[in-house]
């Protein structure tokens, strides 16, 4: 049974509480997974050309706006690696772990956990095929990886449904 929860804790702060020892583990990993942004593969995931067509166009769409985004990027990451400073296990569940942040960093956590998903799937070579294979290897580096990406993927749905207002699962 997963018991991982994103709740508020009050007006200006978020609780993700139930985090799993493996999912803190790839939070903990977070900010060393970013640090590969730069990488030529997971660089073109983050900053895609606009278009096939124009060669004109792509550069200077990558002029003008690849290094604002990668400022965005790279505060994003630094706002969340600050804030997992705090990841502790949980006082009522010693097997969980928690972390409690300001609601303002959410789009910054939210912006983390995209780009360790699209970072991860480039380093890893991840495809459709990885990402639905059932039977998982834990000695297969790729199927870890896809593992970590889904967890990931499960927290950031929790921050999406906390944004719509509704009730995460």
């Amino acid at each position: 049974m997963i018991e991982l929860r994103v709740q508020p804790v009050d007006e200006k702060h978020i609780r993700i509480s139930g985090i799993a020892p493996v999912l803190a583990v790839v939070l903990r990993e977070l900010p060393e997974i970013l640090e590969h942004r730069d990488s030529p593969g997971a660089h073109n995931r983050l900053f895609p050309n606009p278009t096939s067509a124009d060669d004109q166009i792509n550069k200077e769409w990558q002029q003008m706006n690849r290094p604002e985004l990668r400022h965005l990027f790279v505060s994003a990451g630094e706002t969340v690696a600050r804030d997992l400073a705090g990841l502790n296990a949980s006082k009522s569940s010693p097997e969980t772990f928690e972390i409690t942040f300001p609601v303002e960093h959410l789009k910054a956590w939210t912006s983390a956990l995209n780009q360790a998903r699209l970072i991860l799937a480039e380093m890893h070579k991840i495809n459709d095929e990885d990402m639905n294979a059932v039977n998982l290897d834990p000695n297969n580096r790729k199927h870890v990886a896809a593992f970590r990406i889904h967890l990931l993927g499960y927290l950031l749905h929790l921050f999406v449904e906390l944004e719509m207002g509704d009730e995460p699962g």
